[in-house]
């Protein structure tokens, strides 16, 4: 009788056959996240060459930027109403911003919730902080990701006195800069930054309660709080306040904390209200960070999209904040000082008219 012969696999070649495609999807798992974040910082670039359009645009208009807080002067907005807001029209949103505008009463006040202050548009969200609603509070609204560069000093509101603030960088509260203010230069100076949403209770896109006296508020203050290794504030129970402490949300409230970032703690570290702080209205020291790897994008003066290392130099930490300038009427309290940036080539890049030189960075 002829003998039948069989074949198959071992169980060693199926064992082998399957440390293969083990090993080779772990070599090519990689490259398709870092192909899918690159389509995505290149959807995050996009966005913010629109928003370099819809500035300029503007500037055309009116002969000058708006401001990073503006809009009626009454009780009912507080001049709470975001400088994006104003921008709508620039960015084919025109029928968004006539929405808003016909608003009447607390309406008008961008935390209500209601359909415009709650509706999201892919222009103010980066790709990359997708979803991460988690640990935002019920009262986010609108997302977004994109803020304006208050420079190298605190960020704030003055609602109760409605005060003008002219800060040291681009954007002011309800103040408005033009062209021939940014005598650094428009390559040379920051317009707008990205932000984070929180992912935890004690990380990045969360900002930490430290209240200090005046005179002495220094980014060294706010790193104190921070760990750089783990990416997390050493704080007791962590950074997170409630609604007063998160960011990337109310793409249409001008308060600071959600309209602001400055230039003096290095990119993707701590946040921290510095003074006059209960909740969304204070005054602090508001970062810029990211979810690409290694820094942020930047949007500068003149339009163009640079990429900022979380490297880049960021000078004497310990150096005092320099001062911003309040405007009562006509007459000013106090004039934005004009020394150059104490925070290296990251704190130059804030300011707008402090004559520092740059070089590449």
């Amino acid at each position: 009788m002829l003998k039948r012969s069989t074949s198959g696999f071992t169980l060693i070649e199926l064992l082998v056959v399957i440390a293969i495609i083990a090993v080779l999807v772990a070599i090519l798992l990689p490259a398709v996240q870092q192909a899918r974040e690159a389509a995505r910082r290149s959807s995050c670039k996009n966005n913010f060459k629109q928003y370099g359009i819809a500035l300029h645009n503007y500037h055309d208009v009116f002969n000058k930027f708006p401001p990073f807080t503006g809009g009626d002067v009454n009780s009912s907005l507080n001049f709470r109403t975001s400088g994006i807001v104003m921008l709508l029209p620039y960015m084919e949103q025109t029928a968004a911003y006539e929405e808003i505008m016909a608003l009447t009463g607390n309406n008008r006040r961008p935390w209500t919730n209601i359909s415009p202050w709650n509706r999201r548009f892919s222009i103010f969200e980066c790709p990359s902080d997708a979803g991460q609603t988690g640990v935002l509070p019920a009262d986010m609204r609108g997302k977004r990701n994109y803020v304006f560069c208050g420079g190298d000093s605190e960020s704030g509101n003055d609602f109760d006195r409605q005060r003008p603030l002219v800060s040291r960088g681009m954007f002011g509260f309800v103040a408005t800069n033009s062209f021939s203010d940014i005598t650094d230069g428009t390559s040379n100076t920051i317009a707008m930054s990205e932000i984070i949403a929180p992912t935890s209770t004690n990380g990045p896109g969360l900002v930490a309660m430290t209240f200090l006296p005046a005179g002495s508020i220094s980014p060294a203050s706010c790193n104190a709080l921070w760990d750089y290794g783990s990416k997390t504030y050493r704080m007791p129970g962590g950074a997170d306040i409630g609604n007063g402490g998160h960011r990337a949300y109310r793409w249409g409230d001008g308060a600071a904390l959600f309209s602001t970032f400055s230039t003096a703690l290095a990119p993707n570290t701590s946040s921290c209200y510095t003074r006059n702080s209960t909740s969304h209205t204070g005054f602090g020291i508001f970062n810029a960070g990211s979810l690409h790897k290694g820094g942020v994008q930047v949007l500068m003066g003149d339009g163009a999209v640079r990429f900022i290392s979380d490297n880049i130099d960021t000078g004497n930490q310990s150096a005092i904040l320099p001062v911003a300038g309040f405007i009562n009427g006509n007459t000013p309290l106090t004039s934005p000082s004009s020394e150059q940036s104490p925070y290296g080539v990251w704190g130059a890049l804030g300011t707008r008219a402090s004559g520092e030189v740059l070089g590449e960075f």
